[in-house]
Order: structure tokens, then sequence, then C-alpha cells
């Protein structure tokens, strides 16, 4: 048994023994320099790097190939070498290491060479006046400099100087601008730091003004203007129905005060503030006073004898010229009416007895009347007119009691051969025959009583040149019932206040 046991283990050592035995596993590579970064001396050198690997390696230049080698490699150091840098700026390089798939860089930089190129310029800094001119810089240095100005405005001559010393003439442009300018001059050359000379130039007098315009209502009133300068001003000039305060300054505010314009026209003035050479303009635009009534004419019925010397042309194309020249009768319009002004007797009936201009006994301009469209026409020449404004016509009438128009209109146009427009009147009604008229005249025994008769024609559009005329005239075929005697007319006669005070003497036209 034991014997056994003994050649069983005996067995089992002889397998054991002929088992095959595993191959060993290498070791993993490794790969360090020293040092890992090298400064060099900007006169050039070498420097000994250290390797340590367990499997080969290679140094390679991977950086800065243009100045810095590899030499003296062994298996555990190799050598980095640079020439001398000639430059006054640090060069930077690296060399790469690499074993199996390891590798290291190694950071060279090789120190910058002394600079010594210098630049100095006098002065630092240029100013001008808004004029221009040439003013010196001097140059001092070790290298050729070259001047470069920032702006179009500035010359430099010579704009290059050799190394030493030299002067150059910086010439600038006049500042026609209202505002101030500035530049540099750059001194460049070599390696040496640039050098800057500041130029600065004044503006061109000037003043200006927030606003070159105030529209002022008709009424006037207060505005501010502010004012920027760089010159004193005072106020040159000025509409005499203006006033401005401060009368002189610099940058300032100032109050313009505008009269109320009693006008019905528009009106302008400019304001001018000056200064040195410069000068700034605010022009007033004051509104007209539509309020503002303009008396254009006025005739006179009451006292004016008339005589046929200084009578307009009252005759109408086939008209009688019969007319008598005694007595008192009416008058060209009053002193101030536009030249031009007339009035004429417009005879558009077919009577049969002569046309009678004046009556003498009555003292008034008196007229036979037939028909619709008998009437007085009223022109007033050269008139400039503006849109919204009202042309009004105020006079009186009377007449006899014979066959006579009795119902009366007026009506408007601002060119003699325009369409006519029925005026306005707050008496106005319509006749029986449906036609607008502005006064009926009634019979009172002889002669109808006095009547007044307004009317008023707003203008619709602006005209220039235009001629008013207003027709007063016989608004349809309807006469008044009395005696047909021969004679009896329609009269324009003076206006008078309810106390038989004259209130003006005859036809009376404005305009507001």
């Amino acid at each position: 048994m034991k014997k056994t046991l003994l050649f069983l283990l005996a067995s089992l050592a002889v397998l054991a023994s002929c088992e095959p035995k595993e191959p060993e596993k290498p070791a993993d590579p490794t790969l360090s320099v020293n040092p890992e970064s090298v400064v060099l001396e900007a006169a050039g050198g070498s420097q000994t790097i250290s390797v340590e690997a367990n499997n080969s390696w290679t140094a390679e230049v991977t950086s800065g190939t243009e100045w810095l080698t590899v030499s003296n490699s062994s298996s555990s150091s190799f050598t980095v070498s640079a020439s001398a840098n000639p430059s006054h700026k640090n060069l930077m390089g690296a060399v790469t290491v690499k074993s199996d798939k390891l590798s290291k860089v190694v950071s060279v930089t090789q120190l910058a060479s002394p600079n010594n190129d210098k630049i100095e310029v006098s002065p630092a800094s240029l100013s001008f006046e808004a004029a221009g001119g040439s003013k010196d810089v001097t140059v001092k240095a070790n290298v050729d400099v070259t001047a470069t100005a920032s702006e179009s405005w500035i010359t430099v001559t010579p704009s290059s100087v050799a190394s030493g010393q030299a002067t150059v003439a910086v010439k600038v442009a006049e500042n026609t601008g209202s505002s101030p300018r500035e530049a540099t001059i750059t001194f460049a050359g070599g390696d040496a730091e640039s050098v800057t000379v500041a130029v600065s130039q004044t503006p061109a007098s000037f003043i200006t003004v927030s606003s070159e315009t105030i529209d002022a209502p008709a009424d006037g009133g207060e505005f501010t203007v502010k004012v920027t300068s760089n010159v004193n001003w005072t106020v040159a000039s000025k509409p005499d129905w203006a006033t401005v305060s401060p009368t002189s300054g610099d940058n300032t505010d100032i109050k313009v005060t505008v009269a109320a314009n009693s006008s019905s026209e528009e009106r302008k003035g400019d304001i001018v503030l000056s200064g040195s050479s410069a000068k700034a303009t605010v022009c007033v635009v004051q509104s007209a006073n539509a309020a503002t009534e303009t008396l254009l004419a006025t005739w006179r019925c009451d006292d004016a004898a008339y005589t046929d010397s200084h009578s307009p042309d009252w005759s109408t194309p086939g008209a009688n010229d019969y007319s008598h020249g005694t007595g008192k009768g009416i008058a060209l319009p009053e002193e101030g009416a536009p030249a031009g002004t007339q009035m004429t007797w417009v005879r558009n009936s077919g009577i049969s007895f002569d046309l009678v201009y004046i009556t003498a006994a009555e003292g008034h301009f008196a007229v036979k009347a037939g028909a619709a469209d008998d009437g007085f026409l009223f022109s007033i020449p050269g008139q400039n007119l503006k849109k919204g404004q009202v042309i009004s016509i105020d006079c009186g009438l009377a007449s006899g009691a014979n066959s006579l128009p009795k119902n009366w209109v007026a009506k408007f146009r601002t060119a003699e051969s325009g369409d006519w427009t029925v005026g306005e009147c707050s008496n106005a009604f319509t006749t029986n025959s449906g036609v607008t008229a502005h006064l009926q005249m009634t019979k009172t025994k002889d002669y109808t009583s006095h009547s007044r008769f307004l009317a008023t024609y707003t203008v619709p559009e602006n005209v220039s040149g235009a001629t008013i005329q207003i027709f007063v005239c016989a608004a349809d075929g309807e006469t008044l019932k009395g005696s047909t005697t021969s004679g009896a007319t329609v009269r324009l006669i003076p206006l008078y206040n309810t106390d038989n005070a004259a209130e003006f003497p005859g036809p009376r036209i404005s305009i507001k």
C-alpha cells in the first residue's frame, strides 16, 4: 500500500514537470527628460538634456528650426544649441523627444539682444489756430526715422530723415468746420519704440442757433433760442416789431419777444447775430391777423360835387352816355384806395329811356333799374388774397316808388371773367321766383326807408394780383308797385346810426 502511494506521487511529479512555461510579460515603456525647459543667452550657447528611457529614443527640433539645433546624442542625453540672437525679441523653440509611443517636449527660449535703437522728438504736442500754419519738430535718433500723420489735413516735410538730428516742418490746413479737431504724428524707425506728437486745432469762428426759424402767431409771444458760439456776438439787426434779450453774449439763451401783428398780411424779419467772422440768422415769421379789417375803398355819396372830369367811366357797352353833371353825387373812392378802383353801373335790362347817372336834386348816385342783373359793379384791382380771408361790402340803398326791382343781392368774384358767387348775408332770403336775395325794398310813401346792405365772401384759395369785383344787383324781375313816373331811381346813400348820425358816407369795401 505504501509503495503504491509513492508510485502515484512520483507519477504526478513527472507529469507536472512536463507542462510548458508561460513567456515573461515585457516591461511598460518609460521616458523622461531633464530639464524640460531651457533658457539660452542672446549670444548663443548650448544645454545638455538628460534622457531616461527603457527603449530607444529620438530628439528632433519641432519649433525654431531656423535658429535651434540638436547634436551629440547618446543613449542618455542630447545637446540643444543656438547661435547669437540679433533681434531685440525673445525667440521661442521646442525639441520633441519620442520613445515607443511616448513623447516629451523640451521648450527652449533664447533671450533677445539688447535694444539700443532710440527716437526722441520735441515738442511732444502742437496746437494750431483755425487758420492753420506750420511749426517745427526736432527729431533725434540713432536709426532712420519716418513720420506718418493720422489725418490728411496734416503734412510733414520731409516725411523721412536719416539717423542723427533733424528738423521737420508740420503744416496744418485751415479748419473751416465748427468743431475742434485732433490728430497724431507717429515717428518710427528700426527697432526703436515709436514716438507720437499730438496735434490739435481750434475750430473756425462759429455761431449756431438751436432754431433758424420762429413761427409766431398773430398775437405774438416769447420764444427762447439757444446760441452756441466760440466768439462773443452781438445782435447786428432785427425787425422793429421784435426784441432780443440779451443783445450780446457767447454760449447763452436769447429771449425773442414778438409783438402782436395787427396787419392782415403775414410778416417776416431776420434776427442776425454777428461776432468775429461768424454770424447766425433766425428768421421770424408771424401770421397775419385774420381778424383785422382793412378798408380797401369808401365812396362818398353825400357832399361830393359830380363833374365829368373826375368821374369814373360809368357807361357800359350799348348804354346811352347821357348824364347830368350838376348838383352833388358820388365821388371817387376816398384817398388810399388802390389805383384803378372804380364803380360802374351795369345795364342788362332793355329799358327804353335814357340811362340817367346823376339826379342833381337828390345829391346821390341814382340810376334807373328795370330788371334782374341791373346793378352797381365795384372793382378793386391788384389784390393778393389768401385763402380764408373775408371780403365784405357795406352800403345803403334807397329807391323811388316806380316800377323797379325790389329784391337785391351782392355777388362776388376775384377775376374779371370769373363766375359770380352769391355772398353770405344774415338777412338772406329766397324770393318768390326762387332765387337768393339779401335786401327787399319796401315802399313808404314816395320813397323807401333807408336800407342797409351788408354781404360777405370768403376767399376759397390764394390769388395773386386779383381784381375783386362786387356786383350789387337786382336779384330778379319783381318790381315795386307804384307810379311809373319817369325819373324815379335806385340810389346809393350814406349809412347812418340809429341816432341819424352818419356812420360812413357811402359804399364801403373791406377785407379781413
